[in-house]
Formats: C-alpha cells, structure tokens, sequence
C-alpha cells in the first residue's frame, strides 16, 4: 500500500515537472502581418521588438534586392531584430549576420528567429570595434536601443551599466566565413568610425552597400564633432559616396541624395545613409536618381 502511494506521489512529482517545463519552454508572442507575411513577435520581460519603426529602411531594401539580390547581410547593432524582420520577410534566403554585444537582446534575438522558423540566420553576441577588448555600454534600461559604449558621442541616459565583449572583424572573420557581402548596417550610437575601420579590408574586397545611422549635429560637442568629420574623410577615402536617405512623416521612403558631409543636421529624421561604393554607382543609379 505504501508502496503504490509513493509510486503515484512518483507520478505527480513528474508530471509537475513536465508541465513547468512546458511552461517555461513556451513563449508569448503577438501575430503581426509586415511585408505581406504572418510574423510572431515574442515578448520577454515585458518587451517586444517594435516592427512598424523605420518604414523607410523596408522600402529601401526591397529596391535594392530588386535591383540585385541580397545574399549576405550583416548587421552591426542587431538590437531587438528590427532590421531582421524587414530582412526576413524580403526574403527568407538572405544570409543574415547579427552583431549584439547586450546579451539580453541576443536572447531576444534568438526567440525571434526560432518561434519563426526562420533560417540562414547566425548570432554573435558580440560588438565590431577596432580592437578586442571589454568595454562598458551604458543605456537607460535593459534592452535600450541607444545603449552605446561612447554615451558621450550618442544620445542615451546612463542608467545601466554591462560589461560586453568587442572584437575586430579581423579577428572573427574565420567564424563567418569569405563569401562576399552585399550590405552592411551599422547603428552603433557613436562608434560608427571603429566599426567602419573594423570593416576596412572586407569594404575594400567586396565594396558592399553600407547603411550608416549618424545622430544629428550637437554643436557643444567637439568630440562627436570631429569624430564625424574623420569619418567622412575615412568613407571617401574608401571611395564611397555618401547619400543621406530622406523620409516623409509617416517615416516612409522619398528619396536618396548625394552629401559631402554627416553629422551636420539638426534633426536625427536625416540621420540614416546610404554608402555606395564609386564602382557601383552604375549599379544603382535607378535608386539614387529616383524623386
């Protein structure tokens, strides 16, 4: 008699188990349609990546994958997965390489990418920089997407303070392999100078579109001032033209023009570029010469 109470006690003990792990497996998410395709938005800690910011940068590439196809797309500053969603309902195929050195968001990341079922996907939980090293990036909250690692140069309360890991390009190239790249996105709240140097010998290989968010004009700070300035003569020196992206107010596409400076602008709705390598210009000119 005793023996049977202890075998089903066995029995409850289990199942309880079960069921709390198939609880704790489980992951809320919001359906949501973007880019005429059913995606599921997890939830984590209260957060949820926002999928209607940043129109704009949707229409921009779905010109460009029709002008040429995207096959390898790196991201440097992949957040939450904003520009994953708009990547992966183009096209499901593109090679998609997301650079996030907050742990929490690459958790996040990977919720989003297997409650989807999306493939060719890699995570680094890592920053690009021009050196190895550990730095601090300092946000206002756990998740924030202007955490940056020179809160000096970009727009964020310090708040909360990690610990996270930087690497050059250089020195984790093998891990991604040498298949040509199409384009780069780098939103790195004030180090886009170090990522771009990062990126030197792989820009210079495959002169890969490069989409570049530069925070608006702060005319006290001499710091970001000349930042930006060595950053345009770094991009020309490169043989890159830069042309700012301009946006309506509901933040869709208008148009793309040609610039010689960034950072010069007071208001960050003229933040984003686009970076087109000279040998590529004819490539694209249907894109830049479009009203």
């Amino acid at each position: 008699m005793l023996l049977n109470k202890l075998q089903i006690s066995s029995e409850k003990i289990k199942l309880r188990i079960n069921i709390l792990s198939l609880i704790a497996s489980f992951t809320l998410f919001i359906p949501r349609i973007y880019n005429g395709k059913i995606i599921k938005v997890p939830i984590q800690d209260g957060i949820k990546v926002g999928i209607s910011t940043e129109r704009w940068m949707s229409d921009l590439l779905i010109k460009i994958h029709n002008i040429k196809k995207i096959k390898n797309f790196h991201d440097v500053g992949a957040n939450l997965g904003q520009t994953l969603i708009k990547v992966k309902t183009i096209d499901n195929n593109i090679n998609y390489h997301a650079f996030e050195p907050n742990y929490l968001c690459s958790n996040y990341l990977s919720k989003l990418i297997k409650i989807n079922n999306w493939i060719n996907i890699h995570i680094y939980p890592i920053g690009i920089f021009n050196e190895d090293s550990l730095k601090y990036l300092e946000g206002k909250s756990e998740y924030d997407k202007s955490s940056s690692i020179m809160p000096d140069c970009a727009e964020t309360t310090k708040i909360v303070r990690k610990i996270t890991s930087f690497f050059t390009y250089e020195s984790i190239k093998k891990l991604i392999g040498d298949e040509n790249i199409d384009i780069i996105k780098i939103d790195a709240e004030g180090s886009e100078l170090e990522v771009v140097q990062s990126y030197k010998n792989l820009i210079i290989k495959d002169s890969p579109l490069i989409l570049l968010e530069i925070l608006k004009f702060q005319k006290d700070n001499e710091k970001k001032i000349k930042r930006d300035q060595d950053l345009c003569t770094f991009i020309h020196g490169l043989n890159y033209e830069i042309y700012r992206i301009y946006k309506d107010s509901s933040n869709k596409l208008i148009n793309l023009k040609k610039e010689n400076s960034l950072g010069t602008y007071d208001d960050n709705l003229f933040a984003d570029h686009l970076l087109i390598h000279d040998s590529k210009i004819n490539t694209y000119e249907k894109l830049i010469t479009e009203n």
